[in-house]
């Protein structure tokens, strides 16, 4: 498997291998740790986790204890199992290689976190790389199946936390409200100050009235990312 990856080095010695051919993260599950809030003692589920970057990031700078990973893609949780083993976590998180449909957990998880595909399949060119293409577009995972499933797997008055583009925040509010769902906090984020807001991030709570909080934007390159 080695010679079809390379290494991505992180702060505090982390290493993350991914495929050289395949989808490669980027900003976003970065700044959507970053964004997250909750208890270390508490469950976890990161939906469409790839190589299982967010996972890694949520043990080594929140200090999540208890976090599962399900990707799909056998390519991808394969890497996904690797690099929990090179970061000595595997205490920590557990890979489910599946469809997030089939997980049959109940309503246990107090947090569910996702970077998804971001992009419709609307007829515009994909990848022929599948890898790449299944990490990217709405193939397997759309939106309403994201969020109807985190309803279902979330334990009442659990947390959901989501990146994506922000020019699909109204769809994603939508369709939270549809799923009972009360947006908690909003924070926009740029890439360049003179640009529109390119990422939005998204807490919302299953089952529970919030006050809308709306944080100050995020320039990304103002701070370090």
């Amino acid at each position: 498997m080695k010679e079809n990856c390379d290494i991505t080095l992180l702060e505090n010695g982390l290493k993350i291998y991914q495929l050289k051919e395949g989808f490669r993260f980027s900003v976003d599950p970065v700044i959507l740790v970053d964004f997250f809030e909750g208890n270390p003692k508490e469950k976890i589920l990161d939906i469409g986790s790839g190589c299982g970057i967010i996972p890694i990031l949520l043990a080594e700078k929140k200090g999540m204890e208890n976090i599962f990973g399900v990707e799909i893609q056998k390519s991808s949780a394969e890497i996904f199992e690797k690099n929990i083993l090179e970061n000595n976590l595997s205490d920590k998180i557990t890979v489910l290689n599946c469809d997030v449909k089939d997980l049959d957990f109940g309503n246990t998880f107090d947090y569910i976190i996702s970077n998804p595909p971001y992009m419709a399949v609307d007829g515009k060119k994909i990848s022929e790389n599948e890898n790449k293409k299944i990490a990217r577009h709405e193939i397997c995972l759309d939106l309403k199946k994201l969020i109807e499933n985190s309803r279902r797997l979330l334990k009442p008055r659990g947390e959901f936390f989501l990146v994506h583009r922000s020019h699909r925040f109204l769809e994603i509010c939508k369709i939270l409200e549809e799923n009972k769902f009360s947006v908690k906090r909003v924070r926009f984020t740029y890439f360049d100050r003179e640009k529109d807001s390119s990422l939005v991030l998204i807490q919302a709570s299953k089952g529970r009235r919030h006050v809308l909080k709306i944080e100050n934007p995020l320039f990304l390159e103002e701070k370090g990312y």
